[in-house]
């Protein structure tokens, strides 16, 4: 009888396949003799390939059920139900707006909601989002999203063609560009947000804190640091008053970031930083002036001398130096606040994405002109971009 116990208290076992091909040529050999003939070619050891293979697929998948119980592993409607477990969510896409789009026709002319344009060159299409009726001069302007979801681009006087066939409605331009919408966030990114909002629910504390900021859309990284005494102290080089948090972000809206520390710091801590916003105290009204620190972008310079080893290095390298300093490999944050830059993290963020290219030296730069191998420095006001990759074949 087949053997499938592949589950033990151990956890999910996914054993190597040359055990299991012994395993089952033991088998056949035990039901028709022990000089039966298994070699890969005869009929029978074609049937016991086929067997190592169905029991091996078998153990696959139950490695990959099981790890998506591990919410540091899980991707797709598995990780939005253990997220959910914390009343968290993965962001959904969204459309490319428009605004002020103006239509030209026949006066009186009714133009339904869900009315199409295209943009011209890409063929994406713009629908209205509401009905409109163009006026006595002729026009009207009307707010209008794309059909499709995710950054759909649409620049200054790209949407001109009418694709509804709306008697009496002519012509469509748009003066101000279409506003990009987001894709769907990644599993790595929302894997990410995930472990930094476990604390969303609380209050005060540093990780309810800090989980409230990276919960606000478009916070990239946050750093935070807390004075508990009764006088200024100088923390990680941050001149701190009495009593106060200092709150470094990077990305997110000013005032959406300042309510979200309003609401969950303590009472009377203050403020460090160089960022002041007004915000308003939903529950009494009350206006506050919060602070926090946004940080100053350092530019970095990366220099990579690698042997291609038959691969497209010049097209590999920068892309995956670019997805690394994006926060877009997987276990890595990439350039975020307060994180020096070294030329091993960027070496291993290459060979991540094709292991086949030895990089034989990183050299690193903050001004484009003196390179080394040393680290470049980032203390937690600042924040590395990336400026330029150079790649040089060796």
């Amino acid at each position: 009888m087949a053997d499938y116990e592949f589950v033990s208290s151990l956890g999910v076992v996914v054993p190597d396949t040359a055990t299991l091909r012994e395993k089952v040529v033991s088998e056949w050999q035990e039901a028709f003799g022990a000089d039966l003939v298994t070699d890969p070619e005869t009929p029978q050891g074609v049937m016991i390939t086929a067997e190592v293979e169905a029991r091996d697929a078998v153990a696959r998948n139950n490695a990959e059920l099981a790890n998506q119980i591990n919410p540091d592993i899980a991707g797709g409607i598995f990780l939005d139900a253990i997220w959910a477990l914390t009343r968290g969510s993965r962001r959904a896409a969204t459309r490319s707006l428009i605004s002020g789009a103006i239509l030209g026709g026949a006066s009186g002319t009714i133009v339904p909601a869900g009315s199409l344009a295209a943009v011209d060159g890409t063929g994406d299409l713009f629908r209205t989002t509401g009905t409109v009726v163009i006026g006595a001069g002729g026009t009207v302007t009307a707010s209008l999203e794309s059909v499709d979801t995710g950054p759909i681009a649409a620049g200054i006087n790209q949407l001109v063609n009418v694709a509804t066939a709306v008697l009496g409605w002519e012509t469509i331009t748009n003066p101000s560009a279409a506003v990009l919408g987001t894709n769907e966030e990644s599993d790595i990114s929302a894997r990410r947000r995930r472990r930094n909002t476990l604390a969303l629910q609380g209050v005060a504390l540093p990780e309810a804190i800090i989980s409230r900021v990276y919960d606000v859309e478009d916070v990239r990284s946050v750093v935070f640091r807390e004075n508990v005494t009764s006088s200024p102290q100088v923390i990680d080089g941050v001149n701190m008053i009495p009593h106060s948090i200092f709150v470094g972000v990077s990305g997110g809206d000013d005032d959406a970031i300042a309510l979200a520390l309003l609401s969950t710091k303590s009472l009377g801590a203050g403020w460090n930083g160089n960022t002041t916003v007004d915000v308003v105290e939903p529950a009494s009204g009350v206006t506050y002036s919060v602070q926090f620190d946004r940080p100053v972008a350092v530019p970095v310079y990366v220099k990579v001398s690698a042997r291609f080893n038959g691969v497209d290095g010049a097209t590999i390298i920068p892309s995956a130096i670019t997805a690394y300093a994006n926060g877009e490999l997987d276990g890595e944050d990439g350039f975020v606040i307060g994180a020096d830059i070294t030329t091993f993290e960027l070496a291993g963020a290459i060979n991540q994405i094709e292991p086949r290219i030895t990089v034989a030296l990183i050299e690193l730069s903050t001004d484009g002109v003196t390179f080394s191998g040393a680290a470049v420095p980032i203390s937690i006001e600042q924040i590395a971009t990336l400026a330029t990759i150079q790649v040089i074949p060796v």
